[in-house]
C-alpha cells in the first residue's frame, strides 16, 4: 500500500512540476498567433514587438550569452533562399529552466529539418535590440482553443 501512495504522489510532483515549466496561452490570443520563417521575421522584427509568434528554422546559433540574471541570449538561424547565399538569424532570450531545453537543438547549419519555437518578440530599450522572448517548442490546444505551450 505504501509503494501505491508513493508512486501516486510522485506522478502528483511531477504533473504539478510539467505545469509549472507551461505557459497556458488563451483561445484569443492563440487564435493570433503567426507562423513566420526566420528569413521573414529577420527583416522586420521589431515591427513585430509584442506579438506572441510562432518562428520556424533549422539550427541554433551556437554561441550563448549569460546577458541578465537567469536569462541567456542566443539565435536561431536559416538558410537563405533556394538559389541564395548566406543566412538568416534572430536572437532569441532563453531562461534560464530552458536553456538545456534549447541547447538540445541542433547547431549543425546543414540541417534540413524544420524547428518550431513559440515566443514573444520584445524590445529592450536599456540595450536597444529586439529579440524573441522564448517560451517553448511543443503547444498543445484544448478543446475550447486555449493552448499550453512547453519545451
Amino acid at each position: 500500500m505504501k509503494k501505491a501512495s508513493f508512486l501516486v504522489v510522485l506522478v502528483c510532483v511531477g504533473a504539478i512540476s510539467l505545469l509549472a515549466e507551461s505557459v497556458r496561452i488563451d483561445a484569443k490570443t492563440w487564435h493570433g498567433v503567426q507562423t513566420y520563417e526566420v528569413q521573414t521575421l529577420s527583416k522586420n522584427l521589431k515591427s513585430h514587438t509584442g506579438e506572441l509568434v510562432d518562428v520556424k528554422f533549422n539550427f541554433r546559433g551556437k554561441d550563448i550569452h549569460h546577458t541578465k540574471p537567469n536569462w541567456y541570449e542566443g539565435s536561431i538561424w536559416q538558410p537563405g533562399s533556394p538559389g541564395k547565399k548566406g543566412f538568416s538569424d534572430v536572437r532569441v532570450l532563453i531562461a534560464k529552466k530552458d536553456l538545456p531545453a534549447f541547447k538540445s537543438i541542433t547547431t549543425d547549419a546543414a540541417s534540413s529539418a524544420k524547428i518550431t519555437v513559440y515566443g514573444r518578440v520584445s524590445w529592450d530599450s536599456e540595450s536597444n535590440f529586439t529579440f524573441v522572448r522564448l517560451i517553448g517548442r511543443n503547444a498543445v490546444v484544448d478543446p475550447f482553443g486555449n493552448a499550453v505551450v512547453s519545451w
